[in-house]
Order: C-alpha cells, then sequence, then structure tokens
C-alpha cells in the first residue's frame, strides 16, 4: 500500500524521538573510546594525548549528563509535528483550501523544509520545472481571487524556486494541474527525507552497540538542536578537535 503523504512526514515525529536516543548512544560510545584512548596513553607516556583525552571524556560526560534537558523539549516539537503533518498535506488539495488554511500549510512546510540536510535539498532543488508549470492559468490568487496570476518568470528554473515564488504570491495551483504536480514532488521529497533519516540513526546506534560504528564518517542528522552540548557529541574527538 502507497503511503499516504501526511502519513511520510509524520515520519518526522520518529525522528525527533529518536534523536535523544542518538545522541546518548553516541555520546556513551565517543566517551568509552577516549577512556579506552586515555588509559592507553598514560600508559606510553604520552601526556599531551592524555590530557586531549581527559579533556574530551569530561565535555563528553557533562553533555551526556545534560542531555535530559533536551528531551522535554524534543517530547514538545515531536507533538507538534504530528499536526504540522496534517497541515503539510493540505497541498494534495491544490486550490481547494481556504486561505487559513493555506498559510499553515505554509507554515509546516518552512519547518519541514529546514529539517531537510542541505546535500539533499540541492537534490530536490534539481527538479527542472516543466513549461506547462509556467502558465499563470495554472494557479489561483488565494489573497486576490478575481486577479489573474502572472506566468513564472524564467528565473525560476526549478520546481524548488516554484514553490517560494508562488508561496510569496500567495499563488496555489490548480489541483491536478502540472503546477500541481511539480510542487507535490517537492512535497513529497521532503516528506521522503524522514525516513531516510530515521534508517540512518536506527542503524547508526545498532552499529554502535556492536562496536562498528565509523566516528570518523559522522552522519548528518536533520533537525537536531544548534547548541553547543549537541556539537560536543557529535564532532568530539574528531580529528580537527
Amino acid at each position: 500500500m502507497t503511503m499516504e503523504l501526511k502519513e511520510k512526514f509524520e515520519i518526522w515525529r520518529d525522528v525527533f524521538a529518536l534523536q535523544v536516543d542518538f545522541l546518548r548512544e553516541l555520546g556513551a560510545y565517543k566517551l568509552n573510546a577516549a577512556k579506552s584512548d586515555l588509559v592507553a596513553a598514560v600508559a606510553s607516556n604520552q601526556l599531551a594525548v592524555a590530557r586531549m583525552k581527559a579533556h574530551i571524556a569530561q565535555e563528553l560526560q557533562g553533555a551526556l549528563r545534560r542531555l535530559h534537558q533536551m528531551e522535554g523539549r524534543t517530547a514538545t516539537k515531536a507533538k507538534r509535528l504530528m499536526s504540522m503533518a496534517r497541515n503539510a498535506a493540505y497541498i494534495q488539495n491544490g486550490d481547494d483550501m481556504t486561505r487559513s488554511r493555506m498559510q499553515m500549510m505554509w507554515a509546516a512546510y518552512k519547518v519541514f523544509e529546514r529539517m531537510v540536510p542541505i546535500d539533499q535539498l540541492d537534490q530536490i532543488m534539481q527538479q527542472d520545472l516543466h513549461p506547462g508549470a509556467r502558465k499563470g492559468t495554472q494557479y489561483v490568487n488565494k489573497e486576490e481571487p478575481s486577479e489573474h496570476c502572472h506566468d513564472i518568470p524564467d528565473h525560476i528554473d526549478n520546481a524548488h524556486m516554484l514553490i517560494g515564488y508562488i508561496k510569496r504570491r500567495h499563488y496555489l495551483p490548480l489541483r491536478g494541474s502540472q503546477a500541481h504536480r511539480h510542487v507535490m514532488k517537492v512535497f513529497a521529497a521532503i516528506a521522503d527525507v524522514a525516513a531516510s533519516q530515521l534508517s540512518k540513526m536506527q542503524e547508526a546506534i545498532e552499529d554502535m552497540r556492536n562496536n562498528t560504528y565509523q566516528v570518523w564518517n559522522p552522519l548528518i542528522i536533520a533537525g537536531l538542536p544548534d547548541t553547543m552540548d549537541v556539537k560536543k557529541i557529535l564532532y568530539n574527538g574528531m580529528k580537527e578537535l
């Protein structure tokens, strides 16, 4: 059975729900490695290395202790993502939605779009724009329904840019039109990122538990909080630190 767009977006909730467990597992994995390296460095009288490993271990211990502060915020956001998934899926209706629903839909889209890693967003941006989707007759102006929509300018050359343009103009694509299919593809691509992110974290946690995780090839995980503790867990022990 094909998964509905709303259900695909709802997987972002599972991504957020797993984030704290992922960070806790990663932090503990790196902490054990740092402690092991510290013992080895002391035994071989590599005092500079020992001091560095002791510092890394201390920072990781502190970051792990403070992870509980992130749990509450993460749980709250995970719940909000369920309603956002419903709002984002309104795009399936094309022009057949109220202005208030359109505003909720775009607000939800913005949240999900920001969580997509830049390399995957670049792939979405490469979706070419069909000439038929440029016609103003493919759209409805929800701000001024009596006004005709302008044709899409030439500099808008991919489906991702199209979304930014029609969002600013308060346009919605006519349901079932070529433009609507283009916009739906972008929404679906952003929703699909959640499943791949969830799978990556689950595999990484399994690798850590099996002691086969590649510390030198860190995952790019969508939607992680941009905090110092998260950065310490993700990057402490990397060669550049």
